[in-house]
């Protein structure tokens, strides 16, 4: 029929047709795996949960960047890739050199950087980076997180585990594909031997390049652990050691090669660390994780603080392929946290806690025993006279009586409370469990007071001194619904300067009249400053009765003169004026009016006294000369008086302002002798020229035997010195002929005149 084609010449087009197709299939079309250098870095990063950027440190570009990473800065993956480091890192060129000079020295691999984001803000970031090299080329590869979600190594392990068994099933899928369509083209076109060739050699090239991939990819996630510093250990299911970073080898002590393949008691042996042990051992489920943190000791026996994580491992479908574990050396983090802790809360001298961590565990005690309906008591132990031992014995000795005291304290309350050091001398002992009766807890809390007083005041032995210790001590007891530990540390404050007013080694228990004398100390404290800027001081004279001369001598005595109480006697503020300080602006008011005195009445004699405080004051000499020098009057009618307590306070300081004084020829004079810490090597350094003997001794004469004796010797041991004595609270005439047959040389007491205003003496005398 016309029109129609030989059925021969159709199979013959036909046959031709379908071999044509197969050559532009094979030849024409773009090979499967045919990507760019980029693209395989791309394939290697892209599904790994965690920010990564591959850097060209010579053009300093970013290469590649994983889809985590488009996330975390918020641009595309067509932005992020050749972006030149500096637009994201706005540090300078040559800082960034410098850190790369860093990372490829292998000096330093953690940092934390300024990282520009999408929408222009800029956060400080944690970047993890390391040498690497991809297919010849010399990279930088980097982990990018924030700081305070950093991301967990196990999590990003499991991920590229994960990824690189979805390569390895892909590619092999891929080669089945392959073989399946070289069988096909076999049976199809077996005629087309040349053709065949051809595909047959295009599938060994495309082989051998994922080969290539895979060994690529194998030895960048090597190098991706082998650069985290935390130990890593991956175990089959069957309990034998898969892999296991270089960190972990270092650990274990041998090489990594060597691990692979033993089981956990070829490689560590028998632990008796049981946290370990758990770690090693022990089996995870599939959503089971262990995490732990404990002291361990490797196999080579060097002590480790590890924080441990462990967790299963599985692929896609879920099937358990075994176990990851990962142990971080946090050995010095803890040891610096531990240091940190000791020097915030502890005193570094007696190890005891120091008042910010006493009011933190006293407040947990206390909360403790509101549960339990069980008293608490507080007791503020204060060492007799420190200051004296300070001074006298050097800090070497001081400090070793600090040490005593601590130990000794923290003996009698080992179990049941407490100790805290809460300043130079002073001590906090808590005692708990002490009932819940009142009267009960009262009085076990008086006993064991009791026993702290007569344990702290035994003698030390310090540098080969023996030394007799007392303290006074404040207490109080504290009912089970109590709160605020402040508040109940303040009383026992209170109850132990009460304790020291009663004198040495002496006992206080809190009482509610204790925060009335607190008020009533505020209210002299706001009396004294308006005494001073209210012309309220006066001047009172007491008359010294002396054998040498005619000349007329007085004792300065201090007095307020209030418009509602009449005249105030020094009793009442002078302790309060010395203890806030007061004492130096009163002191030297008192000078200037003696000297003014002085000046008007030539013939006068008189004698001020001055605190401690006062005269060991720096421009004390300085001041007293231009007082002198405004007041003209004869220095040697001035006499400066002062208590024994000087000589412990700072001998030397003392010792040289004294001197500087006396060539002011102002005269010198030790008050109230006997009553303090006088020693007699340091009474003879010192330029005086008086002794007044405390009144306390002269009330004895001239009856009391003991009394008697000491003035004696103290009348003659000034004579000795050839100091001039003076006798104060003369009041009869039995003791005014006893003194002068002892040769003492001036008397002062009521029997010669009790104290009066300046003006009325000497109008008198006039």
């Amino acid at each position: 029929m016309a029109g129609k084609a030989d059925p021969s010449v159709r199979r013959t087009l036909v046959s031709c047709s379908f071999l044509l197709l197969i050559f532009v299939l094979l030849f024409c079309a773009p090979p499967v795996q045919a990507q760019s250098f980029r693209a395989r870095i791309s394939a290697l990063i892209d599904k790994s949960p965690v920010a990564i950027l591959i850097l060209d440190p010579e053009a300093r570009l970013i290469i590649a960047a994983n889809n985590a990473a488009s996330r975390f800065y918020g641009w595309p993956n067509t932005r992020l890739i050749n972006m030149p480091m500096t637009e994201l890192n706005p540090m300078s060129v040559a800082q960034i050199e410098e850190e790369i000079g860093k990372i490829e020295a292998g000096t330093a691999n953690d940092f934390l950087f300024p990282h520009r984001f999408a929408d222009g803000s800029i956060h400080t970031v944690h970047v993890t980076s390391w040498p690497v090299r991809i297919a010849n080329r010399d990279l930088l590869m980097s982990l990018v997180a924030s700081p305070q979600s950093q991301p967990k190594i196990d999590d990003g392990v499991e991920s590229y585990s994960s990824n690189l068994e979805d390569a390895i099933e892909n590619k092999a899928q891929q080669l089945e594909l392959t073989n399946n369509l070289l069988t096909l083209t076999m049976i199809s076109a077996i005629a087309i031997l040349a053709i065949i060739v051809l595909i047959l050699a295009r599938n060994m090239v495309r082989n051998r390049r994922l080969a290539k991939q895979l060994g690529q990819q194998h030895l960048l996630l090597r190098v991706v652990i082998d650069a985290i510093p935390d130990q890593i250990y991956f175990k089959r299911n069957d309990g034998t050691m898969a892999a296991c970073n270089q960190a972990a080898a270092d650990f274990v002590g041998m090489p990594s090669e060597t691990i692979v393949g033993k089981r956990d008691r070829e490689i560590f042996g028998d632990l008796n660390n049981t946290l370990l042990s758990q770690q090693i051992f022990s089996k995870v489920e599939n959503q089971d994780k262990l995490i732990n943190e404990a002291n361990v000791v490797n196999p080579a026996g060097r002590e480790y603080t590890l924080e441990m994580i462990k967790a299963p491992v599985t692929d896609t479908t879920g099937e358990r392929l075994g176990s990851v574990s990962v142990w971080r050396d946090i050995t010095e983090r803890r040891t610096n946290e531990a240091r940190i802790e000791m020097l915030a809360y502890y005193d570094p001298l007696t190890q005891l806690a120091n008042r910010v961590k006493a009011i933190e565990l006293l407040s947990a005690y206390l909360s403790a025993h509101r549960e339990r309906g069980q008293f608490i008591a507080l007791a503020v132990v204060d060492l007799d006279n420190f200051s004296g031992v300070n001074s006298i014995f050097g800090h070497d000795v001081a400090d070793q009586l600090l040490i005593t005291a601590a130990n000794r304290l923290k003996d009698m309350v080992a179990g049941n409370g407490f100790v805290a050091r809460l300043s130079s001398d002073a001590f906090l002992v808590v005692m708990t469990a002490l009932g819940h009766d009142y009267d009960e807890a009262q009085t076990q809390a008086e006993q064991i007071v009791d026993a702290l007083q007569s344990r702290i005041s035994g003698k030390a032995i310090l540098s080969g001194r023996h030394i007799s210790t007392s303290a006074c001590i404040g207490a109080v007891l504290i009912s089970p619904e109590a709160s605020d530990p402040g508040e109940f540390l303040k009383r026992a404050d209170l109850a132990m300067h009460a304790a020291k007013n009663k004198g040495r080694g002496s006992v206080s228990w809190f009482t509610s009249d204790m925060v009335h004398s607190v008020v009533e100390n505020f209210e002299v404290e706001s009396l004294l400053e308006r005494a001073l800027n209210q012309d309220m001081f006066r001047l009172f004279l007491q008359p010294k009765v002396c054998q040498r001369g005619a000349a007329r001598h007085f004792e300065v005595l201090l007095r307020i003169e209030h418009e509602e109480r009449g005249i105030i006697s020094p009793e009442e503020f002078i302790d309060i004026a010395e203890s806030t300080g007061m004492i130096l602006p009163i002191g030297t008011w008192i000078l200037e009016e003696a000297a003014r005195l002085l000046s008007q009445h030539q013939d006068l004699h008189v004698s001020v006294n001055v605190s401690v405080q006062q005269l060991l004051q720096e421009n004390f000499v300085r001041d007293l000369a231009c007082i002198l020098q405004s007041y003209r009057f004869d220095p040697s009618h001035l006499t400066l008086e002062m208590t024994e307590s000087l000589m412990i306070a700072n001998f030397d300081l003392a010792l040289a302002q004294l001197h500087d004084i006396r060539a002011l020829n102002v005269r010198l004079s030790i008050d109230d002798f006997g009553t303090g810490y006088s020693a007699l090597i340091y009474l003879k350094q010192l330029p005086l020229d008086e002794l007044k003997i405390d009144k306390t001794f002269i009330a004895g004469i001239p009856h009391e035997a003991n009394a008697t004796s000491l003035v004696e010797f103290i009348i003659a041991m000034a004579r000795h010195l050839n100091l001039i004595v003076v006798a104060e609270g003369v009041e009869t005439e039995e003791q005014v002929k006893w003194l002068r047959s002892r040769g003492c040389d001036c008397l002062q007491g009521f029997l010669f005149g009790k104290p009066q205003r300046a003006t009325d003496y000497l109008d008198e005398l006039n």
